[in-house]
């Protein structure tokens, strides 16, 4: 026969586990809690100090809106970037488009991209230079070209492509520098480190203005997709949806009207579907 005392053990042992798991459900909600900040990973196109500047804002109005704080977050360069997305460090991701079409298979899903302006990468030279235009015939010998870093897409990537398209092999015709940033090529071109450089307009719009007037533009090669901005997979539809029309909507407020100039885009951002980018880099 079972004793009262076993009975009362057993029923503080029923309740002491029933209390151990309230205890750890609320940690487990309190923890979950604490990962609800969103990180927001951007391009390291141009300096982080730069970048900053222009993505804060963002990143603070969309933490406001949210109401969880948003991170902006950006890395050295693009290889170490596109680690941080192959292990989904990143909640949101600013990129281009072909580091976006590598991004799908980690999970990520473009809901806007850069609305209005042509994505499309420029060769531009200082205003007194002796190269108006480039072919593989007229080209100058020892011709030295500046690039941000070899995966920028259209700095780098589209405007090889173009160059090749006009029977120039680069490589062999050219001397090649990598500068790390979009402004340190600029820069280099500048200062007369390289004669031509690889970029993009968002990028020699962000100039001071001396420099930009010391720089003309010579060539620009045909369109790409924009650049996106996409979501991990699992975050909640609800927030998915949220943040794609505070994207949209940011060019229809004062408020949004100064984010987007701190950007540097000419209108803000428009829906984008992942269809878009699926031939990108063929």
């Amino acid at each position: 026969m079972i004793s009262n005392q076993y009975m009362k053990r057993k029923k503080y042992l029923v309740l002491y586990l029933i209390l151990l798991m309230l205890s750890l459900s609320s940690f487990a909600s309190e923890f979950e809690n604490q990962k609800k900040h969103l990180r927001f990973g951007v391009l390291p196109l141009q300096s982080p100090t730069k970048l900053a500047g222009m993505f804060l804002p963002l990143s603070k109005y969309l933490g406001e809106k949210m109401e969880r704080p948003v991170q902006f977050i950006t890395s050295s360069n693009f290889t170490t970037f596109m680690q941080r997305i192959e292990q989904r460090q990143y909640d949101l991701i600013y990129l281009n488009p072909l580091q976006y079409r590598r991004s799908m298979q980690y999970g990520y899903k473009a809901i806007v991209k850069v609305a209005l302006e042509p994505f499309t990468g420029i060769l531009v030279v200082r205003k007194n230079s002796p190269i108006t235009s480039l072919s593989a015939t007229t080209l100058p010998p020892e011709i030295r070209i500046g690039f941000p870093a070899p995966d920028a897409f259209a700095a780098t990537v589209m405007t090889r492509q173009y160059l090749e398209t006009l029977g120039i092999d680069v490589d062999k015709q050219m001397h090649v520098q990598y500068f790390g940033s979009q402004d340190s090529a600029l820069l280099a071109l500048h200062s007369g480190l390289v004669d031509i450089t690889g970029t993009w307009r968002p990028s020699l719009r962000s100039m001071p203005e001396k420099i930009q007037q010391d720089l003309k533009i010579i060539a620009e090669t045909p369109a790409q997709p924009q650049m996106p901005i996409a979501v991990r997979d699992d975050l909640p539809k609800p927030d998915i949806e949220k943040l794609q029309q505070l994207l949209i909507n940011l060019v229809t407020t004062t408020e949004g009207a100064i984010i987007i100039e701190r950007l540097g885009f000419k209108r803000g951002f428009e829906s984008a579907t992942t269809a878009e980018y699926l031939e990108v880099g063929e």
